[in-house]
């Protein structure tokens, strides 16, 4: 089965160990931000740096604009090395959109690549681009607004089998990026239910995100998110809905899809879950936007108040 088709179905090298801050200490500042956020947006993969393959940078206007439209973060992330290269200047154009962001107050949420399937384990290529992207990412954006995240999207096929992963990852990642917030994910895509019965990381600069398109009315979205409000209670850190569209079949019907939002969200903000939508794109399945503008749809743009 396909990634979107899991979420919206409702699922399902050595490298040496980073510091972690002791028990004792305060969390990452960055932590409360977060949890007073409500809604944000995703680019798509290229719609941050480049159109019509040439590339591009939105610049602070465009930034200024998205955040008077309503949204209070943004979440963007590198495709993986087989679709983008390796090239320090593709690292540039993400590391100067995260800063134009930043800099018109909008936190970023930041993947260094979009997935990884179990199916098909990383090599020596996956792993020198993770790490060489880890510490651009790390020495070029700021810690007090930009959280990095390993991946968009795990693919495994159970918690035993992600959680040795998972941690191997964060512990890359926070050997080159000793001072920022980090983000993970459950197995199954960031499925919801794929983060139920994930233990947290011993790492607790961390928190956890989960991704849904099935829609619903508010009561039913309620009832089922109440599965991460437990999980975050539980342990203690923030979960954060990274990716919401519609319900299946709404990919490019606006009005349905706008509707689902309008009983999600509610639901969301009243369980203090901040979510990020899907997405500005150059696509057409749940494009928030007209062209390139940074001005959502008015059906949209309405739900942001």
């Amino acid at each position: 089965m396909t990634r979107r088709g899991l979420l919206l179905a409702g699922c399902a090298a050595p490298l040496g160990a980073a510091p972690i801050r002791a028990a004792a200490q305060q969390p990452h500042p960055l932590r409360a931000r977060l949890a007073n956020l409500r809604t944000g947006a995703n680019l798509e993969r290229w719609f941050a740096v480049s159109e019509n393959n040439q590339p591009r940078r939105l610049g602070p206007t465009w930034w200024r604009q998205f955040r008077q439209s309503g949204f209070d973060h943004c979440r963007m992330f590198i495709p993986n090395p087989q679709d983008s290269g390796e090239g320090e200047d593709l690292l540039r154009l993400f590391a100067e959109a995260a800063m134009d962001a930043t800099n018109g107050g909008v936190p970023v949420l930041f993947g260094l690549l979009d997935s990884f399937h179990a199916a098909s384990p990383w090599g020596e290529r996956e792993w020198r681009v993770f790490e060489a992207r880890a510490a651009y990412m790390a020495a070029h954006t700021d810690p007090a607004m930009v959280v990095l995240a390993p991946l968009n999207e795990p693919a495994f096929p159970d918690v035993a089998s992600w959680v040795p992963m998972r941690d191997r990852l964060l512990a890359t990642l926070r050997r080159h990026a000793p001072r920022h917030l980090l983000c993970w994910g459950g197995f199954e895509w960031c499925s919801l239910r794929s983060l139920a019965g994930m233990p947290p990381p011993a790492d607790r600069d961390t928190i956890a995100e989960v991704h849904d398109y099935q829609g619903g009315n508010t009561a039913a979205v309620a009832r089922r998110f109440a599965a991460a409000t437990s999980w975050r209670d539980r342990h203690g850190l923030p979960v954060l809905v990274t990716e919401l569209g519609g319900a299946q079949g709404h990919e490019q019907n606006r009005e349905a899809w706008a509707a689902d939002l309008a009983q999600s969200l509610p639901a969301l903000r009243q369980l203090r879950l901040p979510t990020a939508l899907w997405a500005y794109t150059h696509g057409s399945w749940w494009r928030l936007q007209d062209g390139g503008s940074a001005t959502p749809r008015q059906s949209i743009r309405d739900l942001l108040a």
